[in-house]
C-alpha cells in the first residue's frame, strides 16, 4: 500500500538507471543508516499496478556548506548557537536494489525499467521483511536476524533453505577471530536436529570436538542469556533432540586417531580410526607422498599392487611394510609380470627409501588399521545408509597431526564417503562434509593429496547426494574450482584486499557494495549471498545450542597476577 504521507524518508534523484547507484536525498541525518532496508514504489509495466522494490542503503555521505574545505583556515572560526538547525547541509544515501517480489511466482526480480525519480523512499517494518523473506522451516535452517531488526519486537529471522545449501555447497570465508567456526557449528547443529542429516566434519584444531568431551554432549547452559525468545524456545527444543538422536545411536560421534591423548579427552567414548590404505585407487595412491621420484613411486605402486592381488581383506597395514621389506619377492613377481622398469626401480635405494617415507607417514597420522586396532573403519557405520534413521554429527578430530597426515586422512575418508553415495547398491545417506581450514586440504596452486578429491566433490557431488562446506580465513589461499562451486558464500570479516579480489572473481554474488561492507563487520555478523537465500542480507548469527571451542584463550587470567 502507498500513501502520499510525511513518513518518507527521502526521496529519489538523479539518474534512477542503474539499480546499483541509486541516489536518495535524505530528509535528516537520522532518516537513515548504513545497511537498514528501504521501499520504493514502482510500475514495471504500464498495465500493472504499483508494487514495491526493496533496497538497501550501501553508502551515506553528509556535508555543510558552512563547514566545506573552501574556508580554509576560517572553518575552525565557524561557530553555531547550541540546539540551532544546521542550514545548508545535504544528506544522501546510495541504494542497491534488492529487487520486487513476482506476484505470480514469489521470485525477487531486479526492476528492468528505471524507477521515477523524485519518487519517496519509505523504510520497512517487520511485517514487510517477513512477508518478502517467506521460508519453510521443515527445509530451512534458521542462522540468525537481520542485522538492524535483531533485537526488541520487531526481530526479523534469517533462514537458509538447506537443500540448497547442502547440495549446491557453501563457502565461509572470514578473517581469525570473526566467528566462522562457531556460524558453520549453528548451521550443522540444525541440519542434524532439525533435519536429521548427516554431517561429517574435519576438525584440524579439535574446536568442534569440545562439544563432546568427557564423551556426552556438552550443552550451551546460557541460553537465558539468548535476547530472541522465539530462538530461546528453539536452542531448547535441538538441545532435547540432539540429546534423543544421541539416545538412539545418532547425535555426535567423534573419530580419532589410534592415540591415548583422544582417549582420555573423549573418556573412551571416541572411535579410533582404522582406515584402509588399499581403497586408494592406484592413481590416487600416486598422491599420498608428493615429492617421491619416479622410481620410489614405481616402488610403492607395485607394492601396493600385490598387496592387493595377493593378501585378502581386510588388509592389515603392517602387512605391507612386510611386503617392502622382500624385495626379492616383488623383484620376482614383477618380472614375471614382464615390468622391466618397475624391475629396475626395486635393484636400487628407491625402495628403502620409499618405505621410510610411507612408514613415517603412517605413524603420524595412527589412523590405519592393522589386527591390533579392532575392526576397519565402516563408511556405513558412520553416517548411515538409507535404513540408518538417526541423524549424526560425525566429528573427525585431527588436533596435532602433520598437515600430511591430515591431507591423507581428509582424502581416503572423503573417497570412501563418495564412492559409498555413488553406490546404486547400497548408497548412503546424503551427507553433508565440512573442511575447515579448507585452505590446508584445496589450495590454490600446489600440490596436496586431499585437493584433487574435494575438486571432484565440488564438481560431482550434487549428483550423490554429498554437499560439502568449505571454511577458510585466506579465500585467496583456496583452489578458484573448489569456491567456484559454491553457491551460497557466507562471508565474515575480510579486510585483505587480496582475499576481497578473490571472493569478487569467484563468486558472481557479491556486488562491489558488498565488498565494501565486509570490513566493517562485527565479530559474529555475516554477508550472506548466493541461492540458499532470496537476497544478500547481513546477519547476526545466533546462538549455538551446542559448547564450542573455537573462543579465544583469556591468556590474562591464566597468566595470573605478578607476586599472585
Amino acid at each position: 500500500m502507498f500513501r502520499d504521507d510525511e513518513n518518507y524518508i527521502g526521496k529519489l534523484v538523479g539518474n534512477t538507471g542503474e539499480p546499483n547507484k541509486l541516489t536518495i536525498a535524505l530528509r535528516t541525518s537520522f532518516s537513515a543508516r548504513r545497511g537498514e532496508f528501504v521501499r520504493v514504489a514502482h510500475q514495471e509495466r504500464e498495465s500493472e499496478s504499483l508494487l514495491d522494490v526493496l533496497g538497501r542503503i550501501v553508502g551515506l555521505s553528509r556535508s555543510n556548506i558552512l563547514f566545506s574545505p573552501a574556508l580554509g583556515e576560517g572553518i575552525s572560526e565557524v561557530e553555531l548557537l547550541p540546539q540551532s538547525r544546521l542550514s545548508g547541509e545535504t544528506v544522501y544515501a546510495t541504494l542497491e536494489l534488492v529487487g520486487y517480489k513476482d506476484p505470480f511466482t514469489g521470485e525477487i526480480r531486479i526492476p528492468r525499467r528505471p524507477l521515477t525519480p523524485g519518487t519517496k523512499v519509505y523504510g520497512v517494518d517487520y511485517a514487510f521483511l517477513t512477508s518478502f523473506y517467506e521460508f519453510s522451516e521443515d527445509t530451512s535452517i534458521h542462522l540468525g536476524n537481520l542485522v538492524g531488526y535483531e533485537k526488541g519486537e520487531n526481530i526479523v529471522p534469517v533462514f537458509l533453505d538447506a537443500n540448497t545449501l547442502v547440495t549446491e555447497h557453501l563457502a565461509v570465508l572470514a578473517m581469525t577471530g570473526s566467528g566462522k567456526s562457531y556460524t558453520v557449528g549453528r548451521v550443522i547443529e540444525r541440519l542434524v536436529s532439525q533435519l536429521n542429516a548427516s554431517v561429517v566434519v574435519f576438525d584440524p584444531h579439535g574446536e568442534y570436538g569440545k562439544a563432546f568431551r568427557t564423551g556426552k554432549l556438552n550443552f550451551n547452559d546460557r541460553l537465558d542469556k539468548v535476547e530472541d525468545p522465539r530462538d530461546r524456545q528453539k536452542l531448547a527444543e535441538i538441545q532435547d533432540a540432539l540429546q534423543q538422536l544421541q539416545d538412539r545411536g545418532g547425535g555426535i560421534k567423534v573419530y580419532t586417531p589410534q592415540l591415548r591423548s583422544f582417549d582420555e579427552k573423549y573418556a573412551g567414548k571416541n572411535m579410533r580410526l582404522a582406515l584402509q590404505l588399499d581403497h586408494f585407487d592406484v592413481d590416487e595412491f600416486s598422491g599420498v607422498l608428493p615429492g617421491l621420484t619416479e622410481p620410489q613411486q614405481r616402488v610403492l605402486d607395485v607394492a601396493l599392487r600385490y598387496w592387493k592381488e595377493n593378501i585378502d581383506e581386510p588388509r592389515d597395514i603392517q602387512e605391507l611394510f612386510a611386503v617392502l621389506d622382500d624385495l626379492d619377492r616383488l623383484k620376482e613377481w614383477v618380472t614375471e609380470s614382464g615390468s622391466q622398469g618397475e624391475a629396475n626401480a626395486l635393484r636400487g635405494g628407491s625402495a628403502n627409501i620409499a618405505a621410510i617415507r610411507l612408514r613415517r607417514m603412517i605413524n603420524e597420522a595412527q589412523s590405519f588399521y592393522s589386527r591390533a586396532a579392532g575392526e576397519p573403519f565402516d563408511v556405513y557405520e558412520m553416517v548411515g545408509d538409507d535404513n540408518a534413521e538417526a541423524g549424526r554429527l560425525c566429528i573427525i578430530d585431527l588436533q596435532g597431526l602433520s598437515n600430511t597426515a591430515r591431507q591423507v586422512i581428509v582424502a581416503l575418508i572423503s573417497s570412501e564417503l563418495m564412492k559409498a553415495a555413488a553406490d546404486k547398491q547400497r548408497p548412503t545417506r546424503p551427507v553433508f562434509i565440512v573442511y575447515e581450514e579448507g585452505h590446508n586440504f584445496a589450495p590454490a596452486g600446489e600440490a596436496a593429496i586431499s585437493k584433487n578429491i574435494i575438486k571432484r566433490i565440488a564438481a560431482e557431488g550434487r549428483k550423490f547426494g554429498v554437499g560439502f562446506a568449505i571454511v577458510s580465513q585466506r579465500p585467496s589461499k583456496l583452489d578458484s574450482d573448489v569456491t567456484s562451486q559454491c553457491n551460497t558464500i557466507v562471508a565474515m570479516r575480510i579486510k585483505n584486499p587480496d582475499d576481497q579480489r578473490f571472493i569478487q572473481k569467484t563468486s558472481d554474488y557479491f556486488s562491489a557494495a558488498d565488498l565494501a561492507e565486509l570490513p566493517t563487520l562485527s565479530t559474529g555478523e555475516a554477508l550472506i549471498c548466493g541461492r540458499a537465500i532470496i537476497a544478500p542480507l547481513v546477519v547476526k548469527v545466533g546462538t549455538k545450542a551446542l559448547v564450542h571451542g573455537g573462543e579465544s584463550p583469556r591468556v590474562c587470567e591464566r597468566w595470573g597476577r605478578p607476586g599472585g
